[in-house]
């Protein structure tokens, strides 16, 4: 079994989000969108306060992510220059009092995109690191790694299909008035196809505790921790991980009648064990916000920006929509 870096600690804390006395507080539906972390079983956010008895929500969120990072040793090779453009529909319906069931159906689509130029102009503004992506071609893909003479792995071709389907089983632990806890089993089932990047080619398994708190009538808290057991996948399987975990951590502010503003940050350990940012290993940050009708509709917006330069898409764009029922 190979060792976790940087494994995740503190999931303990989730559990004092509950202890003090509400708008339910609810992360942006991203996570760490590098091309080979979302292959593998590392949950999207789940809710800390389930759904009603008989009760559910149903939504879609799009995340469009572009990376370009290039490094070389003597000994080893990466290249991730890619695009990738991910649907995922999510359903989630209450089992009784306590218990819920959530479904995830998605389609990614790798490709060498058209975001390129926007990104380097965005760093220009700002100025941010545009790291090594002056030195790639504009808007072309390329996800290769090199070990000594040999290429261990290479697509350089367009590709689509039907992702990974996770399908989760989720306990409430407590709920009060502010606050709430919940646990949830996520069992990832290999409906993608390795060849395509849309899926690792293996079952994962993943424990996760979610948690909120209401601070305030403007502020909450949330939270989650995960760590997953990866099965032995058809992407570098001799360089995979067996376990690898996350936290995410955010607050939520009410700015104006339905409009609720974002901060989340997400960091995970590597699903890869190659000594280069292939392996994953990263910190995001997510900024956005969700404006909510009066007839239970709820609209998601945003964007994320790798905090680790070059271990992550350097820009995702977040967009989404869902409804409860």
């Amino acid at each position: 079994m190979r060792r976790i870096r940087n494994p995740v600690a503190g999931a303990g804390a989730l559990v004092c989000l509950v202890s003090v006395a509400g708008a339910q507080a609810e992360p942006l539906l991203t996570r760490n969108q590098h091309p080979l972390v979302t292959l593998y079983g590392l949950p999207m956010p789940l809710a800390a306060r389930l759904p009603g008895s008989g009760s559910g929500h149903l939504g879609a969120t799009l995340n469009w992510s572009n990376i370009a990072t290039t490094d070389s040793t003597d000994q080893a090779g990466y290249t991730l220059d890619a695009e990738v453009f991910e649907v995922r529909v999510q359903a989630e319906h209450a089992l009784g009092e306590r218990c819920a069931v959530q479904g995830e159906l998605a389609w990614r689509q790798t490709s060498g995109g058209s975001l390129d130029s926007l990104v380097a102009s965005w760093h220009d503004l700002f100025g941010l690191p545009n790291g090594s992506r002056d030195r790639l071609p504009e808007d072309a893909l390329l996800i290769e790694y090199r070990s000594g003479a040999s290429t261990l792995l290479r697509i350089d071709d367009e590709s689509s299909g039907l992702a990974d389907l996770p399908l989760s089983l989720g306990y409430q632990l407590a709920a009060t008035e502010h606050g709430a806890v919940a646990t949830w089993l996520t069992i990832k089932v290999p409906t993608g196809k390795a060849e395509d990047l849309t899926g690792s080619g293996a079952v994962d398994v993943a424990l996760s505790l979610a948690g909120e708190r209401q601070l305030s009538d403007r502020w909450q808290l949330f939270g989650q921790a995960n760590v997953a057991w990866l099965g032995k996948g058809d992407v570098l399987a001799d360089l995979q991980q067996d376990f690898a975990g996350s936290l995410l951590a955010g607050t939520t502010w009410k700015a104006w009648r339905g409009l609720e503003l974002t901060a989340q940050l997400e960091a995970n350990t590597a699903v890869m064990d190659t000594g280069t940012d292939l392996d994953g290993d990263a910190v995001v940050l997510t900024l956005g916000g969700r404006y909510r009708t009066e007839a239970g509709w709820a609209f998601d917006f945003g964007f994320s920006e790798d905090l680790q330069v070059d271990a992550s898409p350097d820009f995702v764009f977040l967009l989404g929509v869902r409804r409860a029922f």
